[in-house]
């Protein structure tokens, strides 16, 4: 069953290099659980069924007077560790002290000042009406009682801690007679549903993957594996399984010299730098680490690197290990000790690894050739470009394949057959996917301007349009300019670069733009001062635009820089193409343009193309000024030492056309994790109201629709807890005694595991761009619905799930399904149909482009460390912030596209 372990340190730790052959110790396992079908339960205060103390002896028999099960029956399949002494030994061993983890607080507490709105009707009804499957398996659970077991193996005479979880509750539940999930009676039966697996089987969290297989080496040290995901949901149609295909990389299970090798790509036994290392050491800190070379597995955590293990020095007392005078003191290296302990080392000039163990604060240098790398570790480091190609034509899937997949892995977990699902009679309907009722939604119409004068209609057609007319709205262009920075430049490159120049004025015409002189041409290398000095000289010439050109082996580097100087320091709204990409379509120039110019007619406050948002709305009328926010906050991958940066976008014109960003950096405290909530909301919707409401004349928003990515499930109170509040509360500051707006809170979410498939012709296809369900596998009470908004042109689609968590406006099904999947529409980088709204898609750019704003910065905060001293204490108060300020001429400008 399930089985957490709690950790006790010892009183004295020993040396990494000392053997422990005889040290017994006992880990705690906390809170296995057994289920047990409709057992009685008698009154707390009857002796006869409350559970004595429960002890293990080191032959693993439990000794029990207990009228509840022993442990053997209670915990099938549960690892215990025990030590390998006699009982009498063990009875005999004094009793250390425990250490208790301290329990866990959130610095978000949950208020529930407010309360997540309530489905208002049946579902929506617009739309052609369809059926599709869903990777859900319906699961019929009768009613059982299931006994929870919290023990804790310390001393002689601790009783046993029971709790019972009724599986009915999941059913008061979907039948609205409780309000809370019951969440420790779902995670007990998935934990069932895997149970008969497990030895085969590597779990994280909810993702299973087959330990017999071998990772796909991605070149680094790490590799990547195929498994796959596996979830209980209570959705509105009753119980079902979420089954889904995943992948993640793991670090691979190498000698650690191996690893560094593969990892920085060199042979670091001839040729090992210290500015290799630092990075290095960031990536891997706290990773688990083993050494075998005692005779056995001890295992550690990576802490960082010392110096070579023939220079690395240590004091030795006299060879029995007894306290040593201080003339008795001598010193060793450590590459000394192992020739005379244990082996030569081969590589004495790498540097030694500091592995800590346990709760100990104490390094233990060891030489890193008699370091592993522990198996199945997850690493959170972002794919480079040539990894990203390799892992892409193994996880793009296609419909019929990913179908397939699935099913064949639901077959083979045999839920019928497995004794613990028996056990409680849970029976999952595993022959078919899940059928369902969905419909398919009508587009847009997408306004342009006519050649000449007037409006046209662009229709949508498979979640696609084309442009066969000008922009809506186009700036004119009387100073603008083209910057090629590259490692190398010749003729040749020089010849591709005036044919570009002088093409580009034409194509961008066809547009609409309204171009009075030609652009120039400057070629520089891509050094960072010349960087610099380019772009300044630009803006002294008060360009409007920038084409900057990049063709460097250091590609990134040059873009993160290019973006650093001209959007904090000096104000020049850029556009940068990659040189290869401009190679590629020379022969087919005009389309390249085409989606180049829909940026930089945005960047320049341009509209390409509009819909009438209120069109989607049926209770909408003329006076009614909307206004859209879309929010996200972005974490480091790889590194708990940078900030995390929460970005927030507003529209700013009446279409809902164009937006301006905030951006705000967001430092935990020392040693803790980054947090979802954005902390500094209040003060970004106050700016940003008064931009909106500098650009229409004075006025502002009697409506606010506020799209909100990154957030879980289980975060949902403390986002209306707190970012709900801070919005009102930045109303109040800006409208004063004006009458207030009503507003509505969406969190989108992209990462889940539910996927749709459309059955025709004998082939299983993708849904079609605007495929909404709002029944069934929904959520029994709460406003949520699942939207496939675009059409997908490669692999398996994948829908956005929509929850509205808070809704003044009173949306019912149909308006807010219609306007967030027209709203999908207004993105300005694309004649097409997007994944998400157009709002927190931009809220996501604007994050990920203030990645290159904070290129080249060092943060010294300390990176964290599950062995560092947590403070009693920790709230919202204690994240700092920092405003992100970009150039004035550009900030409110769409910079981000």
């Amino acid at each position: 069953m399930l089985q957490s372990k709690n950790r006790k340190s010892r009183a004295e730790s020993k040396p990494a290099t000392t053997d422990n052959d005889n040290d017994t110790i006992v880990e705690a396992a906390a809170t296995p659980r057994r289920p047990t079908r409709d057992v009685p339960v008698s009154s707390p205060t009857e002796s006869s069924v409350v559970p004595k103390s429960t002890w293990v002896s080191s032959s693993g028999a439990e000794r029990s007077s207990s009228a509840f099960p022993t442990l053997n029956e209670s915990m099938r399949n549960l690892s215990i560790n025990a030590a390998s002494t006699s009982a009498k030994d063990f009875r005999s061993q004094s009793v250390r002290q425990v250490i208790r983890r301290r329990e866990l607080c959130s610095a978000v507490p949950d208020l529930a000042v407010l309360t997540p709105v309530h489905r208002p009707d049946e579902g929506g009804s617009k739309g052609q009406k369809i059926s599709v499957y869903t990777n859900h398996f319906r699961v019929n659970i009768n009613d059982a009682v299931i006994y929870q077991y919290d023990i804790d193996i310390v001393t002689v005479g601790r009783d046993v801690l029971v709790r019972q979880d009724r599986i009915r509750n999941i059913y008061d539940f979907i039948e609205k007679k409780i309000n809370n999930r019951p969440r420790e009676t779902v995670r007990i039966i998935e934990t069932l549903f895997t149970q008969r697996a497990r030895n085969d089987l590597i779990a994280i969290r909810n993702q299973y993957y087959d330990r017999r297989r071998q990772l796909d080496d991605l070149g680094d040290g790490r590799g990547m594996a195929k498994g796959f995901y596996q979830a209980l949901f209570l959705t509105q149609g009753g119980p079902t399984i979420n089954v889904n295909l995943t992948f993640t990389c793991f670090y691979m299970p190498l000698r650690f010299v191996e690893f560094a090798c593969k990892y920085l790509r060199k042979d670091i036994t001839s040729d090992l730098r210290e500015e290799d290392l630092k990075p290095f050491e960031k990536i891997i800190r706290n990773l688990s680490i083993e050494t075998m070379h005692t005779g056995r597995r001890i295992f550690y955590r990576f802490h960082g690197f010392g110096r070579p293990a023939n220079q690395l020095m240590f004091p030795r007392g006299e060879d029995n290990e007894q306290a040593a005078s201080a003339a008795n003191v001598k010193e060793i290296s450590v590459a000394n000790y192992f020739a005379e302990k244990y082996r030569k080392l081969m590589y004495p000039h790498l540097p030694c690894i500091n592995a800590m163990k346990g709760a100990q604060n104490k390094p233990n240098w060891l030489p890193m050739e008699v370091v592993n790398i522990v198996e199945w570790q997850r690493s959170l480091k972002p794919l480079d470009k040539q990894q990203r190609g390799l892992v892409s034509r193994n996880t793009i899937i296609k419909p019929g394949q990913r179908y397939d997949e699935i099913m064949k892995i639901v077959r083979n977990n045999q839920f019928d057959r497995d004794p613990y699902l028996k056990e409680l009679n849970i029976h999952v309907e595993d022959k078919e996917m899940l059928e369902i009722k969905a419909r398919v939604l009508s587009p847009p119409a997408i306004i342009y301007r006519r050649r000449g004068r007037g409006e046209v209609i662009e229709s949508v057609n498979c979640g696609k349009w084309r442009i066969r007319n000008w922009f809506y709205t186009t700036s004119e262009i009387n100073s603008w300019g083209m910057i090629y920075f590259g490692d190398k430049s010749n003729r040749s490159i020089e010849n591709m670069l005036y044919e570009f120049q002088n093409q580009l004025p034409d194509l961008l015409r066809r547009n609409g733009f309204v171009i009075n002189i030609e652009p120039s041409l400057t070629i520089k290398n891509s050094f960072e001062n010349e960087i610099n000095n380019t772009l300044l000289d630009a803006s002294r010439q008060r360009w409007q635009l920038a084409i900057v050109i990049i063709n460097s082996r250091n590609s990134d580097n040059v873009y993160n820089c290019v973006k650093k100087y001209a959007n904090t320091r000096i104000g020049l709204m850029t556009q940068c193409v990659n040189f290869q990409a401009l190679e590629r379509n020379m022969n087919k120039l005009d389309m390249y343009v085409e989606n180049l110019s829909q940026k930089i007619n945005g960047k320049l406050g341009g509209i390409n193309g509009v819909v009438n948002i209120k069109s989607a709305l049926s209770h909408s009328s003329r006076e009614d000024l909307f206004m859209f926010f879309g929010a996200d906050v972005t974490h480091s991958t790889c590194s708990s030492d940078r900030p995390s940066i929460a970005a927030v976008v507003g529209s700013r014109d009446l279409t809902n056309s164009l937006y301006a960003a905030r951006l705000c950096e967001q430092y935990p405290k020392k040693g803790r994790c980054s947090l979802e909530i954005i902390k500094e909301l209040d003060k970004m919707v106050i700016d940003l109201l008064q931009v909106f409401a500098d650009s229409c004349g004075d006025r502002l928003p009697n409506k606010i629709v506020f799209y909100r990515d990154g957030v879980d499930e289980g975060q949902y109170q403390k986002v209306l807890d707190n970012e709900v509040i801070k919005i009102k509360h930045a109303c109040c500051i800006v409208y004063r005694d004006k009458p207030l707006p009503k507003l509505a809170f969406i969190v989108v979410k992209k990462r889940h595991n539910t996927r749709f498939f459309l059955y025709d012709n004998n082939q299983t296809m993708n849904v079609q761009a605007g495929t909404v369900i709002d029944q069934n596998i929904i959520h029994p009470t709460q406003f949520d619905f699942y939207l496939c908004s675009q059409a997908a042109i490669m692999g398996t689609s994948r829908p956005a799930l929509y929850h509205v968590l808070y809704d003044e406006i009173g949306f019912s099904s149909d308006d807010i399904q219609q306007l967030t999947y027209w709203l999908c529409h207004t993105d300005m980088r694309c004649t097409k149909s997007v994944s998400i709204p157009a709002p927190v898609h931009y809220a996501h750019l604007a994050a990920y482009a203030s990645r290159a704003i904070k290129s080249g910065e060092d943060h010294d905060t300390e990176s964290l460390d599950e062995n560092n001293e947590e403070p009693e204490s920790y709230s919202l108060d204690d994240i700092k912030t920092k405003v992100m300020v970009l150039d004035e001429k550009i900030a409110n400008d769409m910079w981000f596209i």
